[in-house]
This record gives structure tokens, sequence and C-alpha cells, in this order.
């Protein structure tokens, strides 16, 4: 080892402990990135799978134009005349439910829109929240020393 007297020992220790807040930052980010990203991911998927449940459920309040395949039993496969007067007799009596349907996905569209929204301002801040703490940590240990 060589002897190297022009050396402060002061300034190498500061070097070294800004390297590693760099190191720890760079870490730190890549973390909170990850989790963000998780977070939003998760998020993203719920909202995704009760977008298609309620794409499911707005497909199926329709009014039925054509007779089901599972129904084409004798009788309705012999007349078609029997098929639309069951059509049309089934469109009346749901007509109420069907608007009552209606109304609750849209409701659950609109409550979903609104969750995502929400989703995305907590991860903001979240995100905040780490960046302050990870600044007032910062700023306790420049004044620690």
């Amino acid at each position: 080892m060589r002897d190297n007297s022009d050396l402060d020992v002061n300034d190498l220790m500061a070097q070294v402990h800004d390297r590693v807040l760099r190191r720890e930052e760079s870490d730190s980010g890549a973390a909170v990135r990850d989790v963000e990203r998780t977070y939003l991911y998760a998020s993203d998927l719920d909202a995704d799978s009760v977008e298609a449940l309620l794409h499911n459920a707005r497909k199926m309040s329709q009014i039925r134009t054509a007779w089901p395949p599972r129904l084409w039993v004798f009788p309705f496969n012999v007349s078609a005349s029997l098929r639309r007067v069951f059509l049309r007799l089934f469109a009346f009596i749901f007509n109420d439910q069907r608007h009552v349907n209606f109304a609750l996905t849209e409701a659950i569209r609109q409550q979903l829109q609104i969750t995502k929204e929400l989703h995305g301002l907590v991860a903001a801040q979240q995100s905040e929240l780490r960046h302050l703490e990870e600044r007032l940590e910062r700023i306790e240990r420049h004044n620690a020393e």
C-alpha cells in the first residue's frame, strides 16, 4: 500500500458518501418505479376484467332479435312467426329489467372510471411521498455531518 500524504480523509469520506447516496437513489428509484408499475398494472388488470364483464353485460342486456340456438326445439323450429311472437313477448316482459340493467352497468362503468382516476392519484401521491422521504433523509444525513 502506498502512502499518499496529499490525500484529505474528509474529502475522501465525502466522495464515498456521495457515491453511496447516488447508488441508493438509483436503486430506490428503480424499486419505486417497479412498485408503482406493479401497482398500476394490477389496477389496470382489474379494471380491464371489470370492463370486459361490463361489455358482456351490456351485450346481453340488448333486445334479442334472433332466436337462441339452444331453443331450436319443437314447435319453435317449425314456425318463424311463433319465434317472432315469443321474442316480442320476452322483450315486452323484460323491458323494465333491461332498463335497470343498463342503468346499473352505466353506473358501474362511471364508478370504474372514477376508481381508475383515484388509483392514478394515489400512485402519484405515493411517488411524491417517497421522493419527499428521500429528500428528508438526505437533509437529515447532511445535517448530521
